[in-house]
């Protein structure tokens, strides 16, 4: 017999209460994004194989999901959010500019599911199309800092620039050929630690002791080449501007990131290694790369479903269902409706029990909510009053039906 009730591997369900901090943690980030003057975008999550695989070459099918429609045109699950709004303007030649867009969305990756990976996970973007200046890359980390910062989450921006990279590179004559397979390497310096990039780098070993003399603080970094000066120079200028956004940010000559995918400033932010939660960087070549015009383009997005799987059970989020219970007395559903419009067109969030079940029964459900403001509604309408009942201190008291707003304010 069949097994309706597997799930897809990667995948999962989202319930109450996990499901609540999830939407509460959400909205949060998208508050903070339109306070920063960022605009909501939204794209298909179907789109043309062709598209998905333009970044990485057909070497990157094994990790999406691919398939043929009806029609035998390959399409495809997005990947990631960038790819897909760079193609929307490719497509748009004209809009102007600059532009603020976040997005916020489910994404798809046939990766090996593990502890905070899964195959299905959703992303929340900011990016700024337009501007080639370092604020543009500073105030794209301090929209999403910002709203991690709100829930009780501090961590350490880690910036790098690609720029810098390629300089260092220079100066230590790593032949170009070989970058790539060397920037792979020290990429997992936090992960399998510096025996195991030395064994990793083999043949390349060689260029690591010359790389190690930048892993340095920003301030204090060589400059024995104008390339490298200048990498620098642009890297404190943006230090600058993360200052006065109040970000936490430290220099980190060992992030790279995308290797063909980034042009300038990278970013990665850990509150415990190696696990990042707010990662990106400048990407200015991926919409000339699609055929639209070359625009300037900086981001950066919160691994929404890692932070919270890491941080969730720490969050100041709120986890009620409800601002207020309305607990019904079998006969007196009429005034509960009534009384639940008044307080939902105040602005609160209402759930109103529709079973008709005991009173202690209800009182436990709306426990087992989080919701700690009951409101009672029996007997005591027909002389004007409902029972309002905290559930933190037991307390209850009698409450006349046009007091009641004040009483719960």
């Amino acid at each position: 017999m069949m097994d309706f009730t597997k799930r897809v591997r990667g995948t999962r369900d989202f319930l109450p209460p996990f499901s609540v901090k999830r939407a509460e943690f959400l909205r949060i980030i998208e508050d903070t994004y339109r306070e920063f003057g960022f605009l909501p975008w939204d794209t298909p999550a179907l789109e043309t194989a062709e598209l998905l695989t333009s970044k990485g070459g057909e070497d990157i099918r094994e990790e999406l999901y691919i398939f043929k429609d009806k029609a035998g045109r390959e399409i495809g699950l997005r990947f990631d959010l960038t790819l897909p709004t760079a193609r929307v303007l490719a497509e748009n030649k004209t809009m102007p500019l600059p532009i603020k867009r976040y997005m916020i969305g489910k994404v798809w990756r046939y990766d090996r599911p593990q502890a905070g990976r899964f195959r299905e996970f959703t992303q929340a973007d900011v990016d700024i199309f337009g501007s080639e200046k370092p604020i543009a890359d500073a105030e794209v980390v301090a929209a999403p800092w910002t709203a991690l910062k709100r829930v009780g989450i501090q961590g350490t921006v880690q910036v790098n620039d690609r720029r810098l990279l390629d300089a260092i590179a220079d100066y230590i004559e790593l032949p170009e050929s070989r970058r790539d397979e060397f920037y792979r390497a020290i990429d997992k310096w936090y992960k399998i630690g510096e025996e195991g990039v030395r064994k990793e780098l083999g043949e390349l070993e060689k260029y690591l002791d010359p790389f190690l003399e930048f892993d340095t603080d920003l301030v204090e970094l060589p400059e024995p080449t104008e390339k490298i000066s200048a990498a620098k120079s642009a890297l404190l200028k943006l230090g600058e501007y993360l200052d006065d956004f109040g970000v936490r940010w430290t220099f980190n000559v060992f992030i790279v990131r995308g290797l063909d995918y980034y042009t300038g400033p990278i970013f990665e932010t850990f509150v415990d290694r190696p696990t990042s939660i707010l990662s990106g960087g400048r990407y200015d070549r991926l919409i000339g790369m699609l055929g639209g015009r070359e625009i300037p383009a900086t981001g950066m997005s919160i691994g929404v479903d890692r932070a919270l799987d890491l941080y969730g059970d720490s969050m100041d989020l709120r986890a009620r269902e409800a601002d207020v219970y309305v607990a019904v007395i079998p006969g007196y559903e009429d005034v509960a409706i009534q009384i639940s419009n008044k307080l939902r067109a105040a602005g609160k969030s209402v759930f109103m029990d529709v079973t008709g079940r005991k009173l202690g029964k209800q009182l436990a459900d709306a426990e087992r909510r989080g919701v700690k403001t009951v409101v009672i509604v029996g007997r005591e309408t027909e002389n004007g009053q409902v029972v309002v009942k905290d559930l933190d201190s037991g307390t209850q008291s009698a409450v006349p039906l046009d007091e009641l707003l004040q009483k719960l304010s």
